[in-house]
């Protein structure tokens, strides 16, 4: 999938506290989901994933920090995606909310030559069960890379185009990913992400755009066989901007298991 989503394990490392955060848009931008090198060279395919963790988040902001199942379906072909993505909160988080999210996705890819580029459109609903509040928007997003050999470019940029009109997120980094056995797939990234804003405004209470944060992340993805997989995936983020960063939880490390098939 051209968007992956991120529910995960949260440990505060400054603190070790929780702190409550600002509504979710949509799941986590991270560029990285598993798919069988024979997937690959199918001209369709579909599959599915179910993903365990205790939170989610979302672009460097805590939206859930109990324990989530975030189940994702998609189907694709002739380099377009189509994906439904959901996260469910199992128990009450410490600020007394319960963040429930389905998510989809539209995804139309160009490739040329080493570039890539991605254009998708995003819906989603928010629904708080205990404070009885929803949200829905649409965003547009434009994925990048660039394929240089042992190492990907990415960068990726969101516009809300409804409920939070002109919030805008962009961020870039590096990726790597290598066979370190015929069935195990081992990979990292380093990314720093920035916002409008409007963007900072929602997420953060605090109307001023920024460097937002900075990202590390690294997974491990064993195949089963030509179709079925199965990997941890660990996520570090902190918000590097002083006025963001005091009025949020700024740093937390995020753990997730993810098991899918795709055909």
């Amino acid at each position: 999938m051209l968007a992956s989503t991120r529910g995960l394990i949260v440990i505060d490392l400054a603190l070790l506290t929780f702190v409550a955060c600002a509504p979710a848009f949509a799941q986590d931008t991270s560029p990285v989901r598993a798919i069988s090198p024979q997937a690959r060279e199918r001209r369709t395919s579909y599959g599915g994933e179910i993903a365990f963790g205790s939170g989610h988040a979302d672009r460097g902001f805590i939206v859930s920090d109990r324990p989530v199942v975030q189940p994702v379906l998609w189907l694709s072909g002739s380099g377009a995606e189509l994906s439904v993505w959901g996260n469910f909160t199992l128990g009450e988080t410490t600020d007394g909310s319960r963040p429930q999210i389905v998510e989809v996705e539209l995804t139309r890819e160009h490739k040329w030559r080493h570039v890539t580029i991605g254009p998708a459109i995003r819906m989603f609903v928010y629904h708080d069960p205990l404070g009885r509040s929803s949200t829905r928007s649409v965003a547009g997003w434009l994925y990048l890379s660039y394929d240089a050999g042992p190492l990907r470019l990415f960068t990726n940029h969101s516009v809300d185009v409804l409920t939070y009109r002109g919030a805008y997120f962009g961020e870039a980094g590096i990726e790597s990913e290598r066979r370190v056995l015929p069935s195990i797939a081992v990979g990292g990234s380093f990314a720093a992400g920035w916002a409008s804003s409007r963007f900072n405004e929602a997420y953060a209470d605090i109307a001023t755009s920024a460097l937002d944060r900075i990202s590390v992340e690294g997974w491990l993805t064993a195949y089963g066989n030509s179709h079925f997989y199965i990997g941890p995936h660990f996520e570090f983020s902190a918000i590097v901007d002083r006025a963001v960063r005091a009025l949020i939880r700024p740093t937390y490390v995020l753990v997730r298991l993810t098991t899918g098939a795709e055909f």
